[in-house]
């Protein structure tokens, strides 16, 4: 078990580097605005069809057909925005990041998380947010 934590640790808190670097170099602007942009707007929709596609298997196992539409809804209003709105992306990425990790909360919607996976979720769901607030009114 304590491997399992440790990895799931080094994994979220490693998984917020894509997030930190291109914001505050897009913050400071130093380097290629352009290429700093695509890449924290490509993982954070990434992490958004993570989570919503990991809803699956929780929803199925637990027969909560709510969470199954849930995570469509969240993942065409992702997809939406990314493709045909992109200058709202990351503001809209930092929203939907905030409304999943309080869904995630929700008893009726998902089995409960454990108070670590909470725990780092919340950490991981403020920084990845507050990050694509700055990358939003930096540019």
């Amino acid at each position: 078990m304590a491997d399992t934590t440790l990895t799931f640790r080094l994994l979220g808190y490693g998984g917020l580097i894509p997030f930190l670097v291109p914001a505050i170099l897009i913050v400071a602007g130093v380097g290629p605005l352009g290429t700093l942009l695509w890449l924290v707007n490509a993982y954070a929709f990434g992490i958004v069809c993570f989570l919503t596609g990991s809803w699956w298997g929780m929803a199925l196992e637990s027969g909560r057909w709510r969470a199954l539409v849930m995570s469509n809804l969240y993942f065409l209003v992702a997809a939406g925005v990314f493709v045909f709105v992109p200058t709202w992306w990351p503001v809209v990425a930092a929203v939907l990041f905030v409304a999943l990790f309080f869904a995630e909360q929700d008893r009726g919607l998902l089995p409960p998380p454990s108070p670590a996976y909470r725990s780092l979720r919340l950490h991981l769901t403020v920084v990845a947010s507050l990050s694509m607030l700055a990358v939003q009114y930096s540019l």
